[in-house]
């Protein structure tokens, strides 16, 4: 498990998922979320997104949509 935040690195957070990708050697990572903040970190990242429709958050544009966490493994 990796993670990241501004906090650590002071870079953004479409950057640390850049980061964690790179780190990480992944090849197909998705970036899940509720905000539109996750949705703009995660095209600057360039990977797709995945609306958690159970959060917090409302957005109108994502690649996948999932109304619980147990519904991931359904879509990857």
């Amino acid at each position: 498990m990796d993670y990241e935040n501004p906090g650590r690195t002071g870079l953004s957070k479409g950057e640390n998922i850049k980061l964690i990708i790179e780190r990480n050697h992944l090849f197909n990572p998705v970036y899940v979320g509720d905000t539109e903040g996750d949705l703009q970190a995660s095209r600057y990242a360039g990977v797709p997104f995945v609306y958690a429709a159970y959060g917090f958050g409302h957005v109108r544009e994502y690649d996948d949509v999932i109304e619980g966490f147990d519904e991931l493994l359904n879509i990857l």
